[in-house]
């Protein structure tokens, strides 16, 4: 079968081109010219449309509600695909958690069961389990996810020991250390501080885990990272100061990216004081003052990546009333609107160009995992996944329309300009005309190799 996608704009690796993509075998075959003859089994008209790479997102949680993995990747890569993201990699947080090689492996053919769309998944770095980072390695993992503070999961909080043990161990499997980094006594104490207090406002939540906390924890892993070795991706940071050490830090010469989500570019503390329990994550949002120093790092083509930290809770936990701010789920659910919020926020209203806001979102996310060029590209012989987006599609962010087994959203309301059309994961199509096309379990485990320098 040869899928001919016609008359878009096509972001290549040379630049946005009109070009037809010839699609054979799931792999790009062929770019041609649009004046070249047109041979095809079936033609896909893009006119008027862009054609990118499907964007690939290293940061979801697929573990609620958690009965069943299969399930769970069902509901979750779903709404990938309608949101025109073509690869995820999942965190370790499945119940049990993912600390061995052998719950690796399991969770590997459960989620296959229900994936949409292809997929990686991280293993853990975590206080009694650092002897199963070579299993892991073995069957995919890549990278190793160690959370430093205290949190809901059940997740051993990792303190400066068992990151140097860890960290000295994935390097010499020569995978990714990633950290969750917050410093855990500095938010213990701010959150024992606000709980003796009463505080139940939404920004009490924001307030017991400050930027501090985030520095302290960052200083920290560079400094094990330099003394180990170890190859190190900072997950989600939330202020500048932490983005300074990085870039600082990479300059000195070492190994060490990191990653942005959509939520802390586009929300800030004004936003979780109006929608409360929905915008409540961790790290919080911070002030809009520092919002906009990380977009201007963004826009420096400064950023490594830009993920969703996808966590569809159900909507009557994020919202229980009986809760106090501080023992909220934390976590905003973005996977199926990512691609066109960002393109509204970054092309349409900073003025970003194409191939930078998709170097964010897929070329850079690519090559750190060790996909590129087979993902994250429109090349000869790159796996055919792909997006039509619409850039000048009008319309509002309507919680009713999402995919996710709970329909709730921060976003809810948001006029956005620019909505994907259609979705098509190694050249089938996935998602078109409002509807998902695919079945549970045509998605493929991929494993993750050793991927570029930071």
């Amino acid at each position: 079968m040869r899928t001919v996608i016609a008359g878009g704009g096509v972001l290549t690796p040379r630049g946005l081109e009109r070009l037809h993509v010839a699609v054979e075998g799931g792999h790009v075959a062929e770019l041609l010219d649009p004046a070249a003859p047109l041979r095809a089994d079936r033609t896909i008209d893009a006119s008027g449309l862009l054609v990118l790479p499907g964007a690939i997102d290293p940061h979801v949680h697929f573990d609620v509600p958690g009965d069943d993995v299969a399930t769970d990747f069902a509901h979750g890569t779903r709404c990938a695909a309608a949101g025109g993201v073509t690869f995820v990699v999942e965190h370790p947080f499945t119940d049990p958690l993912v600390t061995t090689a052998e719950r690796y492996a399991d969770k590997a053919v459960a989620a296959a069961r229900g994936a949409v769309v292809d997929f990686g998944l991280w293993g853990g770095l975590a206080a009694g389990s650092i002897g199963e980072i070579a299993g892991q390695a073995a069957l995919g993992a890549g990278g190793f996810k160690a959370y430093m503070a205290s949190n809901d999961m059940d997740w051993p909080p990792a303190d400066e020991a068992t990151l140097r043990e860890g960290f000295a161990a994935v390097a010499a499997v020569g995978g990714l250390a990633l950290v969750h980094a917050e410093d855990r006594a500095t938010v213990d104490a701010a959150t024992a501080e606000i709980r003796a207090s009463g505080r139940t406002d939404a920004l009490a939540a924001a307030d017991a885990r400050p930027a501090v906390a985030e520095t302290i924890a960052v200083r920290l892993v560079l400094e094990l990272a330099a003394e180990t070795g170890a190859r190190v991706h900072l997950l989600h940071l939330s202020t500048p100061e932490a983005v300074s050490l990085v870039l600082a830090a990479r300059a000195r010469g070492l190994d060490v990216s990191y990653e942005l989500t959509a939520h802390h570019l586009l929300l800030d503390r004004d936003d979780l004081a109006r929608v409360g329990a929905l915008a409540t994550c961790a790290p919080p949002l911070r002030d809009r003052s520092a919002r906009e120093r990380l977009w201007e790092v963004v826009l420096a083509g400064e950023g490594d990546m830009v993920v969703t930290d996808h966590c569809p809770y159900d909507v009557a936990d994020k919202l229980a009333g009986e809760r106090s701010p501080l023992d909220r789920p934390h976590g905003v659910q973005s996977l199926q609107e990512y691609l066109p919020l960002l393109f509204d926020a970054a092309v349409g209203r900073r003025g970003m160009g194409v191939p930078e806001l998709v170097a964010l979102t897929a070329a850079g996310p690519a090559r750190r995992l060790g996909l590129y060029p087979r993902k994250g590209a429109i090349a000869l012989g790159s796996d055919a996944d792909l997006v039509l987006l619409d850039p000048g599609a009008e319309w509002v962010l309507d919680p009713a329309r999402q995919l996710s087994e709970s329909q709730w959203s921060p976003y809810a309301g948001r006029e956005l300009r620019g909505a994907v059309v259609t979705t098509i994961a190694r050249g089938e199509t996935v998602f078109a005309d409002g509807e998902v096309r695919a079945a549970p379990g045509r998605g493929r485990f991929t494993p993750l190799a050793r991927g570029a320098a930071a």
